[in-house]
C-alpha cells in the first residue's frame, strides 16, 4: 500500500509582501518621464538657489502664485455650479429652454477666452455700469455690492473703477469653462442608464428626488477624471489675467523681465511655478482614474 507524501513547506524562502521586481519595473516603464522631471527640478532649484539675480527673480515673481491660485479655485467652484445647471437645461425636452442653453454653449466653446476676456474687461463692464446708473435702486445696490463707502453712495453714481478687473476675469472663466463643464456634465449624465431613472420613478421619486439621489452622484463619480483635468487647463490660462495687469505670476515675470531686461531669469522661474503645479495636479488625476478603476473592478 503505498503511502502518499506531502512535500514539507519550504522556509528557507522570505514571504515577499512587496514585489519590489513588478514595482520596480512599472517604475522604469511609466515613471520614467517623472524621474526625469525630478532631475530637472533638482537642477533648477540648484540655479534658483545659487544665482542671486534668479533669487531676485524668483522673490518678484513667486508672491503671484497666491492670486492665481484663487483665480484658480474661485473660477473653478462657480464654473461647475454653471456646468452643471445648464447641462440640465440642455437635457430638457423643452425647445426654449435647449436652445437658449445650446447658445450660451456654443457661443463660449467657439470664441477664443483671450477674446471673451477683452469683450468682459472693456465692453460688458461698460455698457453694466452705464445700464446700472439709469436704474438707482440697482446703481446703489451694486455699489454696497462692490464696497463703496455707504456715506458717499447717495452723492455719487457706479463707475468702471469701482468694479475690479479682478472680478470680470472670475465671471469670463467661469462662463468660459462652465459651458465646456456642462458638456461633460450631460455626457455623464447621459451615461447612466436609462433603466436607473425608471426604477426611480417606479420608486415614485420625483424628477428632482431622481437627479439628486440616482443620478448625479454617479454621473458625477464618472466624470471626475474629466474636471480635473478641466482644473489643470483653468489653472494655466490664468496667466491670461496678465493682459488685465492682475499680479498673478505671468504679469509679474513679465513686469520683471521688462524692467530689468533679464527674459530668461524671469520665464524661467516661471516655467518652474507652472510646471511643478501643473505636473502635481496631474499626478493626482492619474491617481484618481487609477482608484475609480480598481473601485469599478470590485464592484
Amino acid at each position: 500500500m503505498s503511502q502518499s507524501t506531502t512535500a514539507a513547506p519550504d522556509y528557507r524562502t522570505p514571504r515577499q509582501f512587496i514585489d519590489v521586481r513588478s514595482i520596480s519595473r512599472n517604475i522604469i516603464e511609466r515613471r520614467s518621464w517623472f524621474l526625469g522631471f525630478l532631475l530637472l527640478d533638482a537642477l533648477v532649484i540648484r540655479a534658483i538657489t545659487t544665482s542671486s539675480i534668479l533669487i531676485e527673480a524668483w522673490n518678484i515673481i513667486w508672491p503671484g502664485i497666491t492670486t492665481t491660485i484663487e483665480l484658480t479655485i474661485i473660477s473653478f467652484v462657480l464654473a461647475t455650479v454653471i456646468g452643471m445647471f445648464v447641462a440640465l437645461l440642455r437635457l430638457s425636452k423643452n425647445i426654449l429652454i435647449y436652445n437658449v442653453a445650446t447658445l450660451y454653449v456654443e457661443l463660449f466653446r467657439g470664441l477664443p477666452l483671450l477674446v471673451i476676456i477683452l469683450i468682459f474687461a472693456f465692453v460688458l463692464k461698460l455698457a453694466f455700469v452705464n445700464f446700472a446708473a439709469g436704474i438707482p435702486p440697482l446703481d446703489n445696490l451694486v455699489q454696497r455690492a462692490v464696497g463703496v463707502d455707504p456715506s458717499q453712495i447717495d452723492t455719487t453714481t457706479l463707475s468702471t473703477r469701482n468694479i475690479s478687473d479682478t472680478a470680470m476675469l472670475i465671471l469670463a472663466f467661469a462662463l468660459t469653462y462652465g459651458a465646456f463643464m456642462s458638456e461633460t456634465f450631460r455626457a455623464g449624465i447621459e451615461s447612466i442608464g436609462k433603466g436607473q431613472g425608471e426604477a426611480a420613478r417606479s420608486l415614485g421619486m420625483t424628477y428632482i428626488q431622481m437627479m439628486r439621489y440616482i443620478i448625479l452622484p454617479q454621473a458625477v463619480r464618472n466624470v471626475l477624471p474629466a474636471m480635473a483635468n478641466n482644473f489643470v487647463l483653468l489653472l494655466k490660462d490664468t496667466s491670461l489675467a496678465s493682459v488685465l495687469a492682475v499680479p498673478e505670476i505671468s504679469y509679474l515675470a513679465r513686469q520683471y523681465s521688462s524692467n530689468r531686461f533679464r527674459y530668461p531669469e524671469g520665464l524661467l522661474c516661471l516655467s518652474f511655478i507652472y510646471a511643478n503645479l501643473t505636473i502635481i495636479m496631474s499626478l493626482g488625476v492619474y491617481w484618481l482614474e487609477a482608484r475609480l478603476q480598481s473601485d469599478k473592478r470590485e464592484d
